[in-house]
């Protein structure tokens, strides 16, 4: 090994170990020294490097000359996991947190709730100690709403089963929206208020892809194998009559994934929801579908407002799936539904007791461990400079606005709007500090031993909450677990949501870092986000977050021009031998593009602005890092690219390809730099190369 190489991993093992024990109030690793500051700075410039392959000429392939050589340090394959890169450390470094936390002895930063979570978590790890008893309490689950065909065999009374009925009740204790459901929401036309919904079920392929593309076979016969497990395992149902039952409720479930929107053709809430009367509906679907009885039962009430439908396509297709579908397979889907929210199902990926419990404490408690989370390791410098970014990048983007030349193919009146849009908008970390869990968790009594008791009890109390929304205010969106970990623009408040993760120091941020590298990633990812309030999507609500079109016809007409650039560039890719699909779905896409810019030209802004202080050309020596040979702005396009270095399992490229509508890594760098003059005059890529081509697509 050579000495540069050996700096480079000693340096590199260093910024391991201090990431893997982000510094408390009382461990702060003096980094307020100049040997630590430089150290850090050592440790940084030595990871960006071992990422990147600098054979590759970055005006060929940009991905490939940044990230070409993290897949052979970060394999998904070797490291047994689906898939590795930015999002994935965070995730890993906030659960080590959470898992340290949750396996402490009480102490004095726990509060009542934080102790029931801990018994939850504790529950969870005793699963195996229920040994027998576990079948027996699903069982017992099942006798609540009937009997199950597939434990009863020939004894099963066909007469007997209501579907309907039975799905209803369900929903009713213990909120499981199984085929078909009933939700409670905020009203996208009217953020004030709550409104009741009629929606289909949470498929467990999420996807109408997923079901239907040969592409993803492979993903549904394991997750047929997965039917069949649960049901030897957990219900004690023989091998072959469990493998007919499980073809058979797979195959009914695949039937109604036929009239799940297809994601390829992009429509908005607007298209795909219908203001009705609880009568309008049941006329639309009776008798085989009594919406009047469904909503009924499951709210507890008669209700006399006007309910939105959602995707109309779903129900009509529900309607000829349930009448040509055996009664018995309806009934033991219903059942494998039930069941389903009361065990851990496999993951596919080999996990220790601890993180698969630690998942499964998040699934109903990421809220709650976020607070946790935030009140031990509150970092104010983090919040401070995610709050600084923020005022810039809307600063930056309103000038934009105003007076750029390349937003002229919008309409001043509609530039105005934007620009009310814009200054409306708010950043909050989702830390969860004004959440009163005392009055969410008056209902429960957590212990630390029984899981499926504690399931049973946070099943029906968030069922109970549910129902309560319908006669209450509307509230902040709780997306779970989704906000815990990436940046999220909730469009009907207008509002960008930080998750805590991003607080953790030395990932993405520290004061240290040169402001290059804290705008191409921190400063990119809540750029992103506020592009999506002027996306295709994002465009289609006000500043007050109501669904509204406030854009002039030509406006709309130039946006919808230049989205079509974007969906045949991003048409042209091919992701590992897998042609991508041509979509007219391009929100991330545009997201992508413009929060780049965004952040660039913030960047920019600070950059010249520091040049004019005094001693300001000396001091911007730290906008570069020690052993790396790039300027400043050469680092800023480097730090974006390394937000997307990635590797993905062999087996999931393929889901990847279906599920997400994000693009790979890869073609996030590529697509998103390319189309970027101002990233082709760092690099001086010449006009006509690969990462500079003529034609270039352009929105925000």
């Amino acid at each position: 090994m050579t000495m540069k190489l050996f700096c480079i991993w000693i340096a590199s093992h260093v910024l391991s170990v201090l990431v893997l024990a982000a510094p408390t109030s009382e461990d702060v690793l003096n980094q307020d020294t100049p040997y630590m500051k430089e150290l850090m700075r050592q440790a940084k410039a030595a990871e960006i490097e071992s990422f990147m392959n600098q054979k590759v000429d970055p005006c060929k392939d940009f991905y490939a000359f940044s990230c070409g050589n993290y897949k052979r340090i970060n394999s998904a394959l070797n490291m047994r996991v689906l898939t590795t890169g930015v999002f994935e450390t965070l995730t890993k470094g906030l659960n080590r947190k959470i898992l340290k936390m949750l396996n402490t002895p009480h102490d004095s930063h726990d509060t009542p709730e934080d102790i029931q979570v801990k018994h939850f978590y504790e529950s969870c790890l005793q699963i195996k100690e229920l040994n027998s008893t576990y079948s027996e309490k699903l069982k017992r689950l099942i006798a609540e709403f009937g009997t199950m065909p597939l434990l009863e065999g020939s004894s099963w009374q066909e007469d007997d089963f209501d579907w309907l009925n039975t799905t209803a009740r369900m929903a009713h204790r213990y909120g499981i929206m199984s085929i078909i459901g009933v939700g409670v929401a905020t009203d996208f036309a009217n953020n004030q208020k709550n409104i009741i919904y009629i929606n289909q079920q949470e498929f467990p392929l999420k996807t109408r892809s997923m079901y239907m593309d040969n592409e993803t076979a492979i993903y549904r016969q394991n997750y047929q194998n997965n039917i069949q497990l649960i049901l030897e395992k957990y219900l004690g149902v023989k091998d072959e009559l469990a493998r007919k039952a499980a073809k058979e409720m797979f195959e009914f479930e695949v039937d109604l994934a036929h009239g799940l929107v297809d994601n390829n053709k992009h429509l908005n809430l607007r298209d795909l929801i219908e203001l009705l009367t609880v009568a309008e509906l049941r006329e639309r679907y009776a008798p085989t579908l009594d919406t009047d009885q469904l909503i009924f039962v499951s709210m507890g009430e008669k209700i006399s407002d006007k309910v939105y439908e959602y995707n109309r396509r779903y129900q009509q297709n529900l309607v000829e799936v349930i009448e040509r579908t055996p009664k018995s397979t309806v009934a033991n889907y219903l059942f494998l539904r039930l069941i389903w929210e009361f065990i851990q199902k496999p993951s596919g990926v080999a996990e220790k007791p601890t993180e698969a419990c630690v998942d499964f404490t998040k699934t109903y408690f990421a809220k709650n461990l976020d607070n946790m989370i935030y009140r031990r390791y509150k970092n104010e410098k983090s919040s401070r400079e995610i709050d600084s970014m923020w005022h810039q990048l809307k600063s930056t983007f309103k000038e934009t606005l105003l007076s750029s030349p390349a937003l002229d193919w919008i309409e001043p009146s509609t530039r105005s709007l934007a620009i009310a849009k814009l200054e409306a908008m708010t950043l909050e970390v989702n830390n969860y500090v004004k959440e009163n869990f005392t009055e969410e968790f008056a209902d429960l009594n957590l212990q630390n031993t029984d899981c499926v008791e504690n399931l049973r009890q946070v099943q029906m109390l968030q069922a109970k909450q549910m129902r309560q929304l319908y006669h209450q205010p509307a509230k902040p969106l709780e997306a779970g677990e989704l906000l815990s970990y990436t940046p999220s623009n909730i469009l009907l408040e207008n509002s960008i949501k930080v998750p805590v993760a991003l607080l953790q120091p030395f990932y993405i941020w520290s004061d240290v870092y040169p402001n290059a590298v804290m705008f191409g990633t921190l400063a990119y990812l809540i750029g992103h986000e506020l592009i999506h309030g002027f996306d295709d999507s994002g465009r289609k609500f006000d500043e007050k977050g109501n669904s509204k079109d406030w854009w002039d016809e030509k406006s709309s007409s130039n946006f919808l021009k230049r989205r079509d650039c974007f969906t045949k560039q991003y048409g042209r890719y091919v992701y590992d031998g897998i042609q991508l699909k041509e979509s007219t779905a391009q929100s991330e896409n545009i997201a992508d593009n413009g929060g780049m810019r965004l952040a660039y030209t913030a960047y920019r802004k600070w950059y010249e602005n520091q040049l004019t202080l005094p001693n300001g050309a000396q001091d911007m020596t730290k906008e570069t890092l020690p052993n790396l040979r790039y300027t400043a702005k050469q680092l800023f396009f480097i730090s974006f690219a390394q937000s997307w270095c990635n590797d993905v399992h062999p087996k999931v490229k393929a889901l990847q390809v279906s599920t997400d509508d994000h693009m790979p890594g890869k073609f996030r760098v590529i697509g998103t730099l390319s189309n970027f003059e101002e990233f082709s005059k760092e690099f001086n890529c010449h006009a006509g190369s690969a990462m500079n081509p003529i034609e270039k697509c352009i929105l925000y």
